[in-house]
């Protein structure tokens, strides 16, 4: 099993690899890694941003499905002809992560506009800017994948304040809700 984590504090004393912050960069570097070390399984270790309804701040979760969203397009303000479609999280890896199972929508940008969050969170709890990029190259290399993410905030205005107030914590949480499958 492989850890992966946008940075290195995310990863802690976890031995892992970094690929970077946002979608792009982190299907990139997600790709590169896989094709470099050929894990048998990719779990990303990281922390996100609940939208209404979701987790609570603190709480730790395991993906069990991600999507990749275009705020311009939800916003009517562009389109995408072909939208990506989400990927399902390996079911083994989930069961092996004892902690409620969310799905996980990836963004470019950090959520901060409460409109925008209403229109993109539709059947979706979590927000992570990495995650559908990394679960786009472990799908592609056929590597079982999901991601663990510890709650920092709210997705809206107080995101990033919130994210600075319990980012350590939630990664934290993330880290040991994994230390079992090293």
């Amino acid at each position: 099993m492989l850890f992966l984590a946008a940075v290195r504090e995310e990863l802690g004393e976890l031995e892992g690899e970094v690929v970077g912050i946002g979608p792009i960069l982190a299907a990139a570097r997600a790709a590169e890694i896989l094709a470099r070390r050929k894990p048998d399984s990719v779990v990303l270790i990281g922390t996100g941003g609940a939208y209404a309804g979701g987790p609570a701040i603190g709480e730790a979760i395991v993906a069990s499905r991600v999507g990749m969203s275009y705020g311009v397009a939800a916003m009517g303000l562009g389109y995408v002809p072909r939208p990506p479609a989400p990927v399902e999280c390996a079911p083994e890896l989930i069961e092996r992560i004892d902690l409620p199972a969310h799905h996980v929508l990836t963004v470019s940008a950090i959520t901060t506009d409460p409109t925008l969050a209403d229109r993109i969170r539709d059947g979706w709890t979590v927000e992570h800017m990495e995650a559908f990029g990394v679960a786009l190259a472990c799908r592609n290399a056929g590597v079982p994948f999901t991601a663990v993410l510890g709650i920092t905030n709210d997705v809206g205005p107080e995101a990033h304040t919130q994210w600075l107030t319990h980012r350590d914590a939630a990664q934290d949480a993330a880290r040991k809700a994994v230390s079992h499958l090293r």
